[in-house]
């Protein structure tokens, strides 16, 4: 295997310099979705492979590297390794998340997992492509994977681990229409906190978390008491239907955290709905995208005791208090903002806001056969997090997001392809205005060249 990866010729390099008007903060959709990829001024370099091991099994390997401050910090955002055939695919090392199915460019991204974070180092097998299998005389396509990550340090003595499984199914309703279900659940478990210690790693705690159980006699009371680990996740369901020559596409993500909303879907209309519109024969606007996050209810307005549920307080979590985050970002959706509160989570970094109105809109298309255009317009209002209102009311002090923080972020992007021997330049332009964010605007240009 060695010798012929060695004798292996790149499929595709890829070199971006990166340039940057300076600013303090660059704004929300230049920093956002970006493979945790900070856009100050570096040269990236993309290196990729693909080629057949035999008829059957195919290998691809890539590796992806940003090089900041006069090359004196490289970072790699990139590095994989995937063996693949029809039916199924083995991957290890960071790459891109496989589960969301939305349009990546136009939307805010998945409630759970987006590309707004650095890519997490996984061992992963699923699903090369949807299986077919006949259930009560019908037939449906089938698709799932299962994942073993390793979470970075940040605030703990020792690393978490990360657990993940997905499992979809979809349903041919028509020639033109299909309908899709799938549950994509994640757990953050093992490592070792400064307050609570060390947490139990072995087999038999894989297992627990796995079918997200109870923890045994080695784990701390509370996590006895309920599943063991940092339990989280979403249920996934779309529709798409073709008419003519567009593809409507219908989504939505329920969040959940624990069983109330896993379970008994106590936290009632919390989600992220969304409505993606391609035109195949059009150029001048060839997708349409609009996205509504609603996460207000999050099971009640009342912390959960032995008679309720509530403050399910998405993505934060009393022993892994750096939240659902790797390398200080946010790894779903990146309108859950990441900070820290004097006195909270340890004052470390956490999700200081889960409680969250917006609006989105997104836009592409061609002004000319190689000229691109990508819009992003996104509102939103911001209501913190439960825990945090109830701390800080209960001790006198004013909560900056008591009555909610308006937001307000832009991005306009045009991208010239193929102008010269394969380079093409992107530039675009981003604003943020509100209360929630710094208010700053900054220009940024891309110049790409493709070996």
């Amino acid at each position: 295997m060695s010798s012929l990866i060695n004798s292996l010729n790149a499929q595709y390099i890829d070199i971006d310099i990166n340039m940057t008007q300076s600013a303090n903060q660059q704004p929300f959709w230049l920093l956002s979705n970006n493979n945790g990829a900070n856009p100050s001024n570096y040269l990236n370099i993309s290196f990729y492979d693909e080629r057949f091991l035999n008829k059957l099994t195919r290998i691809e390997y890539g590796i992806k590297t940003n090089l900041y401050k006069n090359f004196q910090n490289i970072q790699f955002e990139k590095l994989y390794f995937k063996i693949k055939n029809d039916k199924i695919f083995l991957r290890l090392g960071s790459n891109e998340n496989l589960q969301n199915r939305n349009k990546k460019e136009l939307s805010t991204g998945s409630l759970i997992e987006s590309t707004n974070a650095k890519p997490i180092p996984k061992i992963i097998i699923g699903n090369s492509s949807y299986a077919k299998i006949s259930l009560f005389k019908s037939i449906f396509y089938i698709k799932g994977v299962l994942a073993h990550g390793y979470l970075d340090r940040n605030n703990y003595k020792k690393a978490p681990l990360l657990h993940q499984k997905s499992i979809s199914i979809k349903k041919h309703i028509s020639a033109n229409s299909s309908f899709t279900a799938g549950i994509n659940h994640m757990a953050q478990w093992g490592g070792s906190s400064a307050i609570h210690g060390d947490q139990p790693s072995g087999y038999s705690e894989f297992l627990r978390v796995f079918f997200a159980r109870p923890g045994s006699r080695n784990s701390i009371k509370q996590e006895q008491e309920n599943s063991l680990g940092n339990h989280l996740g979403v249920w996934d369901f779309s529709f798409e239907r073709k008419i003519k020559d567009k593809l409507l596409t219908f989504y939505y993500e329920h969040p959940f955290e624990d069983e109330s909303g896993a379970r008994w879907l106590l936290n009632e209309l919390d989600g992220k709905y969304g409505l993606n519109i391609t035109s195949f024969n059009s150029s001048l606007i060839s997708d349409f995208t609009y996205e509504f996050i609603y996460t207000m209810d999050q099971s009640g307005s009342q912390g959960a005791s032995d008679s309720t549920y509530g403050w399910d307080n998405y993505f934060n979590h009393y022993i892994y208090q750096s939240g659902w985050t790797y390398k200080n970002r946010m790894i779903g959706n990146p309108l859950f903002t990441v900070g820290k509160n004097p006195g909270r989570y340890s004052d470390g970094n956490y999700i200081i806001n889960n409680r969250i109105k917006a609006h989105h809109i997104g836009l592409a298309g061609k002004i000319r056969d190689n000229v691109n255009f990508r819009i992003l317009f996104t509102y939103s209002k911001n209501y913190g997090i439960y825990p945090d209102k109830n701390y800080y009311i209960a001790n006198g002090v004013d909560y900056k997001f008591d009555d909610g923080l308006d937001q307000l972020s832009t991005l306009y992007e045009i991208k010239l392809n193929n102008l010269w021997e394969n380079i093409s330049i992107t530039a675009a332009y981003a604003k943020d205005q509100g209360e929630l964010l710094p208010k700053t605007d900054s220009f940024m240009m891309i110049i790409n060249y493709k070996l």
